[in-house]
């Protein structure tokens, strides 16, 4: 598999076999900039506006928001129910951290998550090989709480997501946050940064 970060929680992803799936698409005001892409499938994680506008991405996809194992376009895709904060939902509603697999690789795209993930959640997405994790705080984990999180993961991969970028219409903490967690407690994990060049 191959994965093109699209901005904010956006990320294409494209099997051997050429499926595309396209995860959390951001609206206009949250990510401007973002490519104009077609997919077969999209995941969202949750229903808010930065992460469900369906409707920038062409092409005629599949929704897929439940946790139900499936398969779709050559992709195996799991959820897992979580919460967009640290009180089970109450400030801001339901999370799902899906788990896509294709061509023998494990990627966990993590949503708005907003705590620590349950046991049973860590054991079946532990040792992913890319982790897609939100680290701009405010509203979901901030960078030294998605790091002590990536850190009972285990991927072999990190790719931290969800932080502020000039072209966001709101405030994030910035990534150097998790970088600094990451410095200060290391781990062997390799971090790659998003970009779109």
């Amino acid at each position: 598999m191959q994965y093109t970060w699209l901005g904010h929680s956006t990320f294409l992803i494209t099997n051997d076999a050429g499926g595309r799936l396209v995860t959390d698409p951001a609206d206009e005001r949250t990510s401007p900039n973002q490519p104009h892409v077609t997919a077969d499938v999209i995941t969202v994680s949750h229903r808010h506006f930065d992460h469900c506008a369906t409707e920038r991405v062409g092409g005629d996809p599949v929704v897929k928001e439940s946790c139900e194992p499936e398969t779709l376009a050559g992709f195996s895709i799991r959820g897992f129910h979580a919460f967009h904060d640290e009180v089970k939902g109450a400030k801001r509603g339901t999370n799902t951290i899906f788990l896509i697999e294709a061509d023998g690789q494990r990627f966990v795209h993590c949503g708005d998550l907003g705590h620590m993930p349950d046991e049973e959640t860590l054991a079946a997405i532990k040792g992913c090989d890319v982790l897609l994790i939100p680290v701009g705080g405010i509203f979901t984990v901030d960078g030294s709480t998605a790091w002590a999180i990536a850190k009972r993961i285990a991927p072999k991969t990190v790719v931290p997501m969800h932080f502020q970028t000039p072209d966001l219409g709101f405030t994030l903490e910035p990534v150097t946050n998790f970088l600094a967690a990451a410095k200060a407690d290391p781990a062997p994990i390799m971090i790659e940064l998003p970009s779109r060049d």
